[in-house]
């Protein structure tokens, strides 16, 4: 890559309202989201990104203006603490050699110069265990600004070419709200269980009928259903009672018990399917889809519209 185009890019970067940095480590899932994001950089560890930034100080220079910009890092949290991992490095205050090179960004005023005003740990479930609340914490406090991380799983869907979409915010949680939340709260939610499981022989049946909702009533054969299911993430459920959007449509799936079904929504074009463990009173349990293009066609195509909907 020539010199003109490393400005250039770097140009871009530092224009931007998030500065999104993903873990480079092989995967599918955070090469997808790498591709989405039009102006994001990858990452390899703790040195690559001490080199972005000197790069992007260096571009930088003396500007009047500077554009404020969260840092966004992208990647994968650690199967045992949830804190957020990029490329070989985890980051982890308790570990003396994060918070030395943290102190040290601080010392230079690296964040405020590049106009950064919040950081972000864009992993699954990076303020779910106390390790990585502490991390967040500590941070903030070390940085001076405000450090997010997640108490939910993060998908592909979560980015669009802006970076992380705003409409997810309510999925992040600040260090600020971390140090007023009670202890015994925080103990309480850890001793709930994780990822739900998708279960659909546990779910409830209802009989079809009029209904008021303005989108279609999908019904699926039992064949169909055996297509659908498996494109579902069936180990990766989240309650999300925050998670608006009008339903693409209202998925009726056969049950064993004949004349009645297990109802779901299909939500954010086939993103992702919300199941009702509880009854469709409850807030609902949401579930990503691996294969939305395919779960659009065989609802669209194949799986007939209710008409007494």
């Amino acid at each position: 890559m020539s010199y003109e185009v490393i400005i250039e890019r770097s140009r871009e970067l530092l224009s931007r309202p998030h500065l999104s940095v993903v873990s480079a480590e092989p995967d599918h899932e955070l090469d997808r989201i790498a591709t989405r994001i039009t102006a994001s950089v990858r990452i390899g560890g703790r040195s690559e990104l001490e080199a972005l930034f000197a790069r992007l100080l260096a571009v930088q220079g003396g500007a009047e203006t500077i554009a404020p910009k969260t840092l966004d890092l992208l990647g994968h949290s650690a199967a045992s603490t949830s804190q957020l991992r990029l490329g070989d490095w985890v980051i982890d205050a308790a570990r003396p050699e994060v918070t030395a090179w943290v102190h040290a960004l601080a010392a230079d005023q690296v964040l405020p110069r590049l106009g950064i005003h919040a950081v972000r740990l864009l992993g699954c479930n990076t303020a779910g265990t106390e390790a990585a609340r502490t991390t967040l914490c500590a941070l903030s406090d070390i940085l001076g600004v405000e450090v997010f991380g997640s108490n939910h799983l993060l998908y592909e869907i979560h980015y669009d070419e802006h970076g992380f979409r705003d409409i997810w915010e309510f999925m992040l949680v600040s260090a600020r709200a971390l140090r007023r939340i009670d202890r015994r709260l925080v103990a309480a939610a850890e001793a709930e269980p994780g990822p739900c499981t998708l279960d659909l022989d546990a779910l409830p049946a209802y009989p079809l009928g009029p209904r008021a909702d303005p989108w279609p009533r999908r019904i699926a054969t039992a064949r169909e259903a055996r297509e659908l299911l498996p494109l579902i993430r069936r180990d990766a459920g989240a309650p999300m009672p925050g998670l608006g959007g009008t339903p693409t449509c209202e998925l009726a799936l056969p049950s064993a018990v004949p004349g009645a079904y297990h109802l779901a929504h299909v939500l954010f074009d086939g993103a992702f399917v919300r199941f009702y463990p509880g009854g469709t009173a409850e807030p609902g349990v949401v579930y990503p889809v691996d294969d939305a293009p395919r779960l659009r066609r065989i609802i669209g195509e194949r799986v007939p519209t209710d008409v007494t909907g």
